[in-house]
């Protein structure tokens, strides 16, 4: 298991996946006010998650990242099929990979959005 508070990726780049952090076949990975700044990963995404058992990122952020394929920020698969894992209060804010696409998700993942000026209503 993995438990950071308040860890800063900042202009890291990698030359494969996992621009600022990768982790392969890990117990539960527990992030609480990361920060991934300019983060560039040769083949995906800032933060690169496979094969893990749980994933809480909590009051964290991803800013202007960029993947050479997608996703650019997060890449998160589980070893576990009903995973319990969340995103809560997390950013994500100009990132770049092909398509556009941010996040890959390949098991399930709970990402909890409080209401806000985007989203006033639920459902919308």
């Amino acid at each position: 298991d993995v438990s950071l508070e308040s860890a800063s990726f900042s202009e890291c780049t990698a030359g494969t996946s996992g621009g600022g952090m990768y982790m392969w076949n890990s117990g539960d990975i527990a992030l609480e006010r990361a920060s991934f700044v300019r983060c560039t990963s040769g083949v995906q995404a800032a933060l690169f998650l496979a094969a893990i058992d749980r994933l809480a990122l909590t009051n964290s952020q991803f800013v202007d990242s960029v993947a050479s394929k997608a996703p650019a920020a997060l890449f998160f698969t589980s070893s576990v099929a009903a995973s319990g894992s969340i995103i809560r209060n997390t950013t994500f804010f100009g990132n770049s990979a092909p398509g556009n696409i941010t996040i890959l998700a390949a098991s399930p993942l709970t990402w909890d959005c409080p209401l806000g000026s985007w989203m006033p209503n639920v459902g919308q």
